[in-house]
């Protein structure tokens, strides 16, 4: 499972792997017993490659989640988790994190009336469309409460479209800022405060 990028931030370590093993393999390395409940074969290389990463960044960690879903792990730490494609992230900081990772495609074109304003649909590219998906994303995560109407409660600033950069949103009725990177043909998207 190699390791493709490994970024630090002034409040938050995020690491990025590539998943090139078969089921199998990832099974091998694993200690995880219960997976059968995963029906899909890429959510159970998903969930393998996770605990693989987080057992080489934080050796004595172990995730639960939250009533809402969010994961948490048993140190002073806030981790935020994502999947995209063969890529699994996982931040981790002392302070509140959400991180997204997507690959670049017309899913989120395609998806984009369903999570921005129609006044916003204009003229909007592959790329726009996919960070603006995972700027959402990464607030929700780093919400970590559910009940998010990405539509209405996130209203992300217009911008200029660079490799990498900031955002600004409001989410519902607090501003906060997003730092971006296109890494190849994804965007990473996070949020620490």
């Amino acid at each position: 499972m190699p390791l493709a990028h490994k970024l630090k931030f002034s409040n938050c370590i995020i690491a990025i792997w590539n998943t090139t093993e078969s089921l199998d393999d990832l099974k091998k390395e694993s200690d995880i017993s219960d997976i059968y409940i995963f029906k899909s074969e890429k959510r159970k290389k998903e969930i393998f490659s996770r605990n693989l990463l987080l057992n080489k960044i934080i050796p004595e960690a172990k995730i639960s989640y939250n009533n809402f879903g969010a994961p948490q792990i048993n140190t002073s730490d806030f981790i935020s988790i994502s999947h995209s494609n063969n890529l699994v992230a996982i931040g981790f900081s002392k302070l509140k994190i959400g991180i997204d990772i997507q690959k670049i495609s017309e899913k989120a074109l395609s998806l984009s009336p369903r999570f921005i304003c129609e006044s916003n649909l204009n003229n909007l590219s592959i790329e726009k469309a996919t960070l603006l998906w995972c700027c959402k994303e990464a607030i929700y995560k780093w919400h970590q409460k559910g009940s998010v109407n990405f539509k209405s409660d996130i209203y992300i600033y217009p911008f200029e479209l660079r490799t990498s950069g900031t955002v600004s949103a409001n989410f519902k009725t607090e501003k906060l800022s997003l730092s971006y990177n296109k890494i190849d043909t994804f965007y990473l998207v996070y949020l620490c405060k």
